[in-house]
């Protein structure tokens, strides 16, 4: 069994502001107990592991650690962030 997720930033925007590219949209598939995997237009973007309670370590689309978060949701939140 697996669990997908889309995600995407809700902050809003003013009317009539101009944005330099379209928003990331990444969507977010449980493969393991605490392992994410995300995906973007079906390509691999990142991974997070980490169990409730304890950190969780966040892997670029390369295989590069990208640092322990407190929890899961703010590991994927950095990968939002590191795919701007």
């Amino acid at each position: 069994m697996s669990l997908v997720i889309d995600s995407m930033p809700s902050a809003p925007t003013a009317p009539g502001s101009v944005t330099d590219s379209a928003p990331t949209h990444l969507r977010w598939q449980l493969v393991f107990d605490g392992v994410w995997l995300a995906r973007r237009d079906g390509r691999f973007a990142g991974m997070v592991q980490g169990l409730p309670g304890h950190p969780a370590k966040l892997t670029d689309a390369y295989g590069n650690v990208c640092g322990l978060y407190k929890t899961a949701d703010d590991a994927k939140s950095a990968l939002y962030a590191l795919s701007r």
